[in-house]
């Protein structure tokens, strides 16, 4: 009967010892990747002090040599109040790794959006310069042009995107409801 009660024992403690690496590794992971965001944070600071940052993904990698790694994908968005924000998506590796970091990816830029290939609306910056450059959509171009005070506001939708012009001198506001496809839905004036 000893012999049961220590080897009951001994797997009752080596089952405390798993759980607790188990514990450990995971406190590790949150602080390695609370270091990364960290990291990328402060850099996309320094690089874009006047732009809108945040962090879309972080996901864990592993090099070949069995190194633990982040590979995190951030977004900037300069100029986000304005008819022709650009945003990029910006991509890092924490800690840095022996080969060369994936270029950035440009999202918007120069006003133009759906330049090539099947269009898809997929971020608040694309609906918002489609609002006013897309067939369709010439009154809201006359609006920007004769409100210089006119702001936007995008909300997203399940299918689509309503921009909302707003503009204290004009006394009205324009919605434009776009369609994740690139298509105009509706443009109202209230």
């Amino acid at each position: 009967m000893a012999v049961g009660r220590e080897l009951m024992l001994i797997l009752a403690l080596v089952l405390v010892i798993a759980v607790l690496v188990k514990v450990i590794e995971f406190f590790q992971a949150d602080v390695e990747e609370a270091d990364a965001s960290k990291f990328v944070l402060e850099d996309l600071r320094s690089r874009y002090s006047d732009a809108e940052i945040g962090i879309m993904t972080i996901i864990p990698k592993t090099n070949p040599s069995g190194d633990r790694y982040f590979e995190v994908k951030a977004k900037v968005t300069e100029n986000a109040d304005s008819p022709c924000p650009e945003r990029s998506h910006i991509f890092y590796n924490y800690p840095a790794q022996n080969f060369i970091a994936q270029p950035a990816e440009v999202i918007t830029s120069g006003c133009e959006v759906c330049t090539e290939g099947i269009c898809t609306i997929a971020f608040a910056e694309e609906a918002l310069i489609a609002s006013h450059t897309f067939p369709g959509t010439e009154t809201v171009g006359v609006f920007l042009q004769l409100n210089d005070d006119a702001e936007p506001s995008v909300y997203e939708k399940e299918e689509s995107w309503t921009v909302k012009w707003d503009s204290v001198s004009a006394g009205y506001f324009l919605l434009v409801e776009i369609h994740r496809n690139g298509t105009i839905v509706s443009v109202e004036e209230s």
